[in-house]
């Protein structure tokens, strides 16, 4: 049984988006992560709080719940439109391949992702043009860790 873990997570969502959008520069937000002007599109992946539940007697079983906030920012509307899109089926229905990088970054397992949210943002200020055409999806990775896998 694979166990997954935060930083493989991160690096199978890098890769399998950058495979399936390859016209799209695809980076990890991290701290002091500026977003830059170009190129677009430009996808950022974001990791946020995540939940661990105990689910059995003893701690033997934890549901963890990965939760990511993915932006879309494109060039123009019609850009992000078909790319919003894009991005809405490979997360419905994509298998992600999940990359153990903690045992030499190897293919181990897979997983699906959980679509929970798409939120277009529009800019406050009409001059801020590195606000225009972004939208944002929220995803949610479950899995199971048991004791001593």
């Amino acid at each position: 049984m694979t166990r997954f873990h935060q930083h493989g997570l991160n690096r199978s969502l890098l890769l399998h988006l950058r495979d399936k959008l390859p016209d799209a520069k695809v980076d990890l937000h991290f701290d002091g992560y500026e977003i830059p002007e170009s190129p677009r599109p430009l996808i950022i992946v974001e990791q946020m709080p995540s939940n661990h539940e105990i689910i059995s007697k003893q701690r033997e079983g934890i549901q963890a719940i990965y939760r990511y906030q993915i932006a879309l920012i494109d060039l123009n509307s019609v850009n992000l439109s078909v790319n919003q899109e894009r991005l809405t089926d490979i997360f419905h229905f994509d298998k992600f391949t999940f990359y153990d990088t903690l045992k030499g970054s190897q293919p181990t397992g897979s997983f699906l992702c959980e679509l929970t949210g798409i939120t277009p943002i529009h800019p406050e200020d009409k001059s801020e043009k590195s606000s225009y055409h972004r939208v944002y999806f929220d995803i949610e990775i479950a899995t199971l860790k048991r004791s001593g896998s």
